[in-house]
């Protein structure tokens, strides 16, 4: 063991060297965690939207674009006038996304798709748990 002073500076750049990955390293847990999320279909919190706006704008401007589709949809289905006709609505969207997936090879693309359509599912999910759907006639 060394006591001079050269091994105790390695020792403090060693340390100042994993300090500065271990923010970084948090940062790409927590981009996973945001992505996973988004896979899953999940609404994004606004810190999560303003994280990602910061640390990863691709991300943060397809989540936008995510969020502005789950919008249209929940406006359209609160537009629906029958329990069948929501139903309807968020089958033909499910039909669309699918065919849509079935006609790129891109994984990329192939994923922004499956997110759509799992945030498509859970806002059609929060909508039928809603007073508003209850509410509704059945044909």
């Amino acid at each position: 063991m060394r006591f001079d002073g050269i091994g105790c500076g390695v020792d403090y750049i060693n340390i100042a060297q994993f300090e500065q990955k271990f923010p970084q390293k948090k940062a790409e847990e927590k981009l996973g965690d945001v992505r996973t999320k988004m896979k899953l279909g999940r609404k994004l919190s606004y810190d999560e939207k303003v994280f990602i706006k910061i640390n990863a704008q691709d991300l943060y401007e397809r989540a936008m674009k995510l969020e502005e589709e789950r919008d249209e949809f929940r406006r359209a289905l609160a537009n629906c006038k029958t329990k069948e006709e929501a139903k309807r609505l968020q089958v033909t969207k499910s039909m669309e996304l699918q065919t849509e997936t079935q006609n790129k090879g891109d994984l990329e693309f192939i994923t922004t798709r499956m997110m759509r359509m799992m945030g498509i599912l859970d806002e059609f999910s929060s909508f039928a748990k809603s007073k508003e759907y209850v509410e509704l006639p059945s044909e």
